[in-house]
């Protein structure tokens, strides 16, 4: 296990866990978290790292600009993009130019918008394929959402035990999480995705919209519906295994070097 240091090109450095099992190939598995989260993922994605790299795979573990131990930033869709890009493009320059990414939530819709070169396929949990109608004032207190119409910028408490004391956000992180776009994330995907929605995501409508873009998706692809898990509560994440495993197996098999 490694920590690491990678640079984005506009200067804000990422952190992050990379671990390149002895029995490894070509194939790595990049991990892509949620909004407010960490590369830990309420470490689900240390699980399923180990289950991964079990399999063959390297994996990398690291956190988004303006979460964890990352370089501090205002967080966008587009800063978070640039993010994925520099972390594939590390993994890359390892010797791992072939990927699979597993993303959960927020974190799957900068891995559509991003698509990196080296990425052959997607593995997606609680996706936000389309538009959500989101009451902020549910969310925000009275004076965040001043702050945000005032300043443009307000700060959120990291209360997760995180090495991060605040996120820092605008309007714009508004926008890009509620104003998804199902033409946008997957018009001309052309890697094999999957897909798996929990119990919440039912309740929020998220698998409908999943099933209503599903003809934008690749050849290939599939949608999974866990109804008696919560992904992000840590509620039956294990049933995110199989399928997820089958499908690096699938799309991004390892090839081990000829001794």
């Amino acid at each position: 296990m490694a920590e690491t240091r990678i640079p984005t090109p506009r200067g804000v450095t990422l952190a992050g866990t990379f671990v390149n099992p002895v029995d490894s190939g070509d194939a790595a598995v990049l991990f892509s978290h949620s909004f407010l989260a960490d590369r830990h993922s309420a470490e689900h994605f240390d699980r399923l790292g180990r289950l991964y790299r079990a399999a063959g795979y390297a994996t990398l573990e690291f956190d988004y600009s303006g979460h964890g131990a990352s370089g501090n930033e205002i967080i966008t869709l587009d800063a978070e993009v640039e993010d994925l890009r520099a972390a594939s493009g590390w993994l890359a320059d390892q010797g791992f130019g072939r990927q699979l990414v597993h993303a959960h939530s927020f974190g799957a819709t900068v891995a559509l918008t991003a698509r990196p070169t080296a990425v052959l396929a997607y593995v997606l949990s609680s996706p936000t394929i389309g538009p959500m109608s989101i009451d902020w004032t549910q969310i925000f207190s009275d004076d965040q959402l001043g702050d945000l119409e005032q300043i443009d910028a307000t700060s959120i408490p990291d209360d997760s035990g995180s090495v991060r004391r605040q996120f820092t956000i605008s309007k714009q992180t508004l926008v890009d999480l509620s104003l998804g776009d199902a033409h946008k994330l997957l018009d001309g995907l052309e890697q094999p995705t999957l897909i798996i929605h929990d119990s919440v995501d039912e309740e929020l409508g998220l698998v409908t919209a999943t099933q209503e873009a599903f003809h934008l998706l690749p050849d290939g692809s599939r949608v999974e519906i866990v109804s008696n898990a919560r992904f992000g509560a840590g509620e039956r994440v294990e049933a995110l295994d199989a399928p997820s495993l089958e499908w690096a197996h699938r799309w991004v098999p390892v090839v081990r070097p000829q001794r």
